[in-house]
């Protein structure tokens, strides 16, 4: 990780302030801390002159995720499948403002609801502060003349004043739609979020900052995150020359306004992942895909960048990583929740050479970097807490677990009352087969589930019988990729006595640091570890 970083470091990121943290929510310290300072003839001198994880960037995009917090916790008030007219009635009139009242030209604000506004599924326009109509005539470019009384005279950039919402209210009915509701194509929209922000201020009777920082920012000891420049530019970084540092975003700043550091990010991060702002299910319910996008490794959420790998492991399983990232001109970052190892990662860059692709090389390199050895050391703690044999000689039973380069325990061993389930599972079927047939033992992997207390926890085995060459051969059929993989299907499925076959529940010591037995549930016995 370090020879990536100072590579790019020597390139086109030596003119750039870089700020790198990831911090695992089980530790009170950075596992990673990273911080670049460009030389001084980059550097405004207002700004701060010695980056470190404190150092304030702007989020841009980033800041949705505050946003859209902010949303779901009106829980009861606001709800996803409402339309956002409920709490926003004014949008019903912008179709007056509509070159015809068709659906070429007119947004059916109805049919919009809060949902689908936090995943980009709207369909409305992107922004309406950025019309480059504000900044110049550009026919040269092949566009008409300007017409002074079509301009905003408003944008928060170049010295023009802010758009406020009035100038939403008065002017974006005349922007006509890019895709209906809840089409196949996702279309990033900026106003979406301005909307879910008056939404909540609609509710909560409060301005949307102050809301923020009540109920989110306060709370947490985020000192170093601001709706607006800090007061002291010294905290902030700042690029020479730089315009975009204190740019003002007007209506649209619940969007990509605010300001924040790789410390307080990561208060808001372990926070989440810990279920401090949302309960469990909430949290667990937020941190899923909502739509998908045109990359086939992307998926969004609200208003979470999903991005889905399988080659950083050495099991090549399935891995996601809930990411917002925000760029706005010279600044770009990106927040990394990896729920599968209690992570939280962020970067933060400043410089007039970077780009929205620079902070996500830089966290492709993290999880490229760290993810293995994370892997290695969690199968390293599993074998010590799991990894054993386990017997009941009262029942004749006997079962032992092993690791591997899979995911997941293997299952070496798994005898019942004297009878082997690795040989005679197959038999397991409707209508019956008796006596079991005794067949080439099938693979069982044991795979841990959400469900757990301090000293339990619940999983699931899952039976693997064929090997690579034969997964690879049967998923060639298809056009779809891994369709042999449907073992989100494939749980709870052999159940006797209302209890499953494939259920197990481990107990650990007093101190959770070792488990002592294994139940297997569906075959009523428990099993003791033995040293």
């Amino acid at each position: 990780m370090d020879e990536n970083i100072s590579l790019s470091t020597t390139g086109a990121l030596n003119t750039s302030a870089i700020a790198i943290g990831v911090k695992s929510i089980h530790e009170d310290k950075l596992l990673l801390e990273y911080a670049y300072t460009p030389d001084e003839k980059y550097r405004d001198p207002r700004g701060m002159q010695k980056v470190d994880s404190d150092t304030v960037f702007r989020l841009a995009s980033l800041s949705k995720v505050f946003t859209m917090l902010a949303v779901l916790q009106q829980n009861g008030t606001i709800g996803l499948e409402d339309p956002i007219t409920k709490f926003v009635p004014e949008l019903k009139d912008l179709h007056k403002q509509a070159r015809e009242d068709t659906p070429i030209w007119t947004v059916d604000w109805e049919r919009i609801t809060i949902g689908a506004l936090a995943s980009h599924l709207g369909g409305i326009g992107a922004d309406l502060p950025t019309d480059i109509a504000e900044v110049a005539d550009f026919e040269e470019y092949g566009f008409p003349p300007r017409n002074d009384s079509r301009l905003l005279h408003c944008s928060g950039f170049f010295g023009q004043p802010e758009c406020d919402r009035s100038v939403f209210f008065a002017r974006f009915g005349e922007r006509p739609p890019v895709q209906l509701p809840f089409s196949p194509n996702t279309v990033y929209s900026n106003i979406g979020f301005a909307l879910l922000g008056f939404a909540v201020e609609s509710v909560t009777q409060k301005h949307f900052v102050d809301y923020l920082d009540d109920e989110i920012w306060g709370p947490l000891g985020m000192t170093h995150t601001f709706a607006t420049k800090p007061d002291d530019d010294s905290l902030l970084y700042i690029p020479r020359d730089d315009i975009w540092w204190n740019a003002t975003l007007g209506f649209e700043s619940p969007a990509g306004a605010y300001y924040s550091s790789i410390n307080d990010l990561h208060k808001f991060g372990d926070a989440l992942l810990q279920h401090r702002l949302l309960d469990d299910t909430a949290t667990r319910k937020w941190l899923k895909p909502v739509t998908e996008t045109s990359s086939s490794g992307q998926l969004i959420g609200q208003p979470w960048e999903i991005f889905r790998t399988q080659n950083v492991t050495v099991d090549g399983r399935l891995i996601e990583f809930y990411t917002k990232g925000g760029d706005i001109k010279t600044y770009h970052s990106i927040l990394a929740l990896i729920p599968d190892y209690d992570l939280v990662a962020s970067v933060l860059i400043s410089g007039a050479a970077t780009s929205g692709y620079d902070v996500l090389l830089i966290f492709s390199q993290l999880a490229q970097a760290l993810l293995p050895a994370i892997e290695k050391a969690g199968k390293e703690e599993n074998e010590v807490v799991f990894v054993g044999t386990y017997t009941d000689e009262a029942t004749n039973s006997t079962i032992s677990f092993s690791i591997d380069d899979a995911p997941g325990l293997n299952i070496a061993t798994w005898v019942v009352r004297g009878v082997d389930v690795l040989t005679t599972a197959g038999g397991l079927d409707l209508p019956p087969v008796f006596p079991p047939p005794v067949t080439n033992p099938v693979r069982f992997r044991l795979y841990p589930t959400t469900v757990k207390t301090d000293r339990q926890s619940s999983w699931r085995a899952m039976p693997s019988g064929a090997s690579a060459e034969e997964t690879a051969a049967f998923d060639s059929q298809f056009v779809w990729a891994m369709a042999s993989c449907s073992t989100w299907a494939a749980q709870d499925r052999v159940v006797y006595m209302l209890q499953s076959y494939d259920h197990f529940v481990f107990t650990l010591d007093e101190e959770g640091k070792k488990a002592t037995n294994v139940e297997l549930v569906g075959y009523g016995v428990t099993l003791t570890r033995q040293d």
